[in-house]
């Protein structure tokens, strides 16, 4: 019994996105131990797991989708690196005063770790000719994910922090004009 060809096309069609979609659950699998690690040691497990189940998803639904999103999946991660582990080697340093005011080492370490993550995406975003913003809302939430729980030691100041350092690292890609 032969199938008509638009039930063979469905047929190949569910085939191919089951293919891109496995791909990208086998990409993304090595995540889950990351993952698992920072709710181990953050101070708020919820959070950790939350950001953890978001980062995982995140990174397989982009993968799948392709494209801009897709291309956007290793650089967000990567520039995520920087706002895991600056926070993560700071957390149990001293506050930093100069004169009267002090800041606590970790909350440094959120801002810098946010800027720099902010400067790499937002230098690949700014080579790219097509799809700025969307790479920047790709690259951008796997990055903030992935440094959210270190973060998470300053408190909401570290959190906010974070936001406020890759801000101030994407603004100058978010600021030009799109490339002639």
């Amino acid at each position: 019994m032969e199938s008509s060809e638009p039930a063979l096309l469905a047929r190949a069609r569910r085939a191919y996105e089951r293919g891109r979609l496995e791909a990208a659950l086998w990409r993304a699998a090595p995540l889950v131990p990351i993952a698992a690690w920072t709710w181990s040691w953050c101070r708020y497990p919820a959070l950790a797991a939350l950001c953890g189940v978001a980062l995982v998803a995140l990174a397989v639904a982009f993968s799948w989708r392709g494209r801009v999103w897709g291309r956007a999946v290793v650089p967000g991660l990567a520039a995520g690196l920087a706002p895991l582990v600056l926070p993560f080697l700071m957390r149990g340093a001293r506050d930093v005063c100069v004169g009267e005011m002090c800041c606590s080492l970790c909350l440094l370490g959120c801002v810098g770790g946010g800027l720099v993550a902010g400067v790499l995406v937002g230098r690949r975003a700014a080579s790219l000719r097509d799809g700025r913003g969307t790479f920047l809302a790709a690259a951008g939430a796997l990055a903030l994910l992935a440094g959210a729980p270190a973060c998470a030691f300053a408190g909401a100041m570290g959190l906010a922090g974070l936001l406020l350092g890759f801000a101030g690292g994407t603004a100058p890609v978010l600021l030009a004009r799109a490339p002639a």
